[in-house]
């Protein structure tokens, strides 16, 4: 191999890999934040149902944490942002959802751009493991926007109620 060479990749897609591995730790500790603010909210949820489905969100969100670490060894990156050790949800439970709804939608689109650039670095690993996590995160969007739907239909028949 000649001299910069790593690999097999000159040193300009060194530098796009050393930019996806960045990337991944962001969408690591961001996915750590979700799986806090998830199981927050399914201690907050009231319904047996909605408890369970926040609290299995929350394990998607672990397994993504899981994969993402995997690629980042894989790709030899570190050391790894600190996530905080807990959060707080100052907001309602139906106010926190549609948050929640937001923030999948924006990871969903940065797994898209990280799946994008590693194709761009010939990871195809890389790129299934994000767009695998992206599937996941608008399935995610979907049913906590339902969710936060219901529960404001339900809160606006109570105080029509009373």
């Amino acid at each position: 191999m000649g001299r910069g060479v790593v690999g097999g990749l000159g040193g300009e897609a060194m530098g796009e890999g050393c930019r996806v591995t960045a990337m991944l730790a962001a969408a690591w500790k961001a996915e750590m934040v979700e799986m806090l603010t998830l199981q927050a909210l399914a201690q907050m949820a009231r319904e047996p149902r909605l408890q369970t489905r926040i609290a299995s969100w929350a394990n998607v969100a672990k397994a993504h944490t899981s994969r993402l670490l995997t690629r980042i060894a894989a790709l030899g990156g570190g050391p790894l942002p600190v996530p905080p050790d807990e959060v707080e949800v100052t907001q309602s439970l139906c106010e926190a959802l549609a948050a929640e709804s937001d923030s999948a939608r924006f990871s969903a689109e940065r797994y898209a751009v990280i799946a994008l650039a590693a194709r761009k670095i010939f990871d195809p690993s890389t790129a299934w493991i994000c767009e695998l996590n992206r599937a996941e995160e608008l399935e995610r969007a979907n049913e906590l926007s339902e969710f936060a739907q219901t529960l404001r239909e339900k809160l606006a028949l109570t105080e029509a109620m009373e």
